[in-house]
């Protein structure tokens, strides 16, 4: 046999091969399982699941997707909760699977648009183990309904040491509440549970440290004291 009929011969193998790949039968909970998988990047990870056929798609929409696609890894995010938001009806479905992504949007939406706060602590009490940002807001709201929820937030801190971390989770959580455009009347002020100031400032007052934001104590401070004012 020539060189050329040999790699003709391996080139026809190799397409046969790849046809036979393409014809093997993945049962749905597999397909499902490997899809819920790849929805781990995000939303645009699952269009070609989609466009692929009716398979794909179903994989796309099932259960273990919806349940677990991260939502937060899309531009859109936040507007995702928004009715007028193209992925409305994808985060929809989201959150009727109990997707903690799709919970924590809406418990921003509930907290701060709707003021339903207890709506808002009961979704972020399901999420809270699952995203650290839910957390912070758990404890949040709950100082703005009054409840100390002491174990949860010494949990949270010392999850979360590093001040750098806390610094931007903080300033994140402030970003999504002020881009659902919430009421901004303190509407909690009279549940909100409030130190006059951390204790932490006792010790910034002795070494002549006033920039008040010296350590994550003085960040939580100011974060609940924002987002009441939010509120």
């Amino acid at each position: 046999m020539s060189t050329s009929s040999k790699c003709l011969h391996s080139i026809t193998q190799s397409s046969d091969t790849q046809r036979k790949i393409a014809r093997l039968y993945i049962p749905e909970p597999i397909l499902a399982l490997i899809v819920s998988h790849v929805s781990e990047e995000g939303i645009e990870a699952l269009k070609n699941w989609i466009k692929s056929g009716h398979e794909g798609k179903s994989a796309a929409f099932s259960v273990e997707t919806l349940s677990r696609v991260r939502l937060d890894k899309s531009p859109d995010f936040i507007n995702m909760s928004s009715p007028d938001s193209v992925h409305f009806s994808f985060y929809s479905k989201c959150l009727a699977k109990r997707n903690p992504y799709a919970m924590y949007l809406q418990s921003l939406r509930l907290g701060f648009c709707s003021l339903h706060m207890k709506g808002a602590i009961s979704l972020l009490n399901d999420c809270k183990d699952v995203i650290p940002i839910a957390k912070l807001l758990y404890i949040a709201l709950n100082r703005c309904a009054g409840n100390e929820v002491l174990d949860a937030f010494n949990t949270f801190k010392r999850e979360n040491k590093c001040f750098t971390d806390v610094d931007i989770m903080a300033k994140t959580l402030i970003d999504h509440i002020s881009d659902l455009e919430p009421k901004r009347f303190g509407s909690y002020a009279e549940l909100f549970y409030y130190e006059d100031y951390p204790d932490c400032w006792v010790i910034h007052e002795f070494y002549n440290e006033y920039n008040g934001e010296r350590c994550s104590h003085c960040v939580y401070f100011f974060l609940f004291r924002d987002i009441l004012l939010l509120s």
